[in-house]
């Protein structure tokens, strides 16, 4: 069931192939396992974009479609998942991986300052930098784990399910 839907939903490999901006990408896009809708793969992939989505640094889209490549997951699903962060989420994602990174480090949490010039601005982006960026590896590392973990337990006991209907199914057949 999630192989069907995940078929329906994500595009076409020969129709992403035709796309003026993935014709420098041409020659990488052949390898069926960019495409793989298996669960080990789309599950890798789904963590990974995660994962790279609690990256500060606003290149989550071709980090992922990168890594993706080089890793050799599912292309589409990698990017999407990268696509947590956005302008909605972010601002929520960051503050709790700063807090999360600032309780972990046992530092203070930054100063609210409030006028505006660059050396404050500057000191305080010193502050905040290895607080966040210790937050966001230990937020985008717990996250992508619990939800490789999580969906592959929901992926395996629907197939059973599935399975289990057949069988069932089978059984009546031969009764009647």
């Amino acid at each position: 069931m999630p192989r069907q839907f995940l078929r329906r939903v994500l595009p076409h490999p020969a129709n992403l192939k035709k796309q003026w901006f993935l014709r420098p990408f041409r020659a990488l896009l052949h390898d069926p396992a960019l495409w793989a809708t298996h669960r080990r793969n789309v599950l890798r992939a789904l963590g990974l974009g995660i994962f790279i989505s609690f990256i500060p640094f606003p290149i989550h889209t071709a980090l992922a479609g990168i890594t993706a490549l080089y890793l050799r997951l599912n292309v589409p699903v990698a990017i999407v998942a990268s696509w947590l962060s956005n302008p909605i989420t972010f601002g929520p994602m960051y503050y709790g991986a700063y807090q999360l990174g600032a309780a972990v480090l046992g530092s203070p949490a930054a100063a609210s300052r409030s006028e505006f010039s660059m050396e404050p601005l500057q000191a305080l982006l010193g502050e905040i930098w290895p607080p966040l960026l210790v937050g966001c590896l230990i937020a985008g590392t717990t996250l992508s784990l619990a939800t490789y973990w999580i969906l592959n337990r929901l992926w395996i006991r629907q197939v059973r399910r599935r399975f289990q209907r057949r069988r069932d199914v089978a059984g009546q057949d031969r009764q009647a």
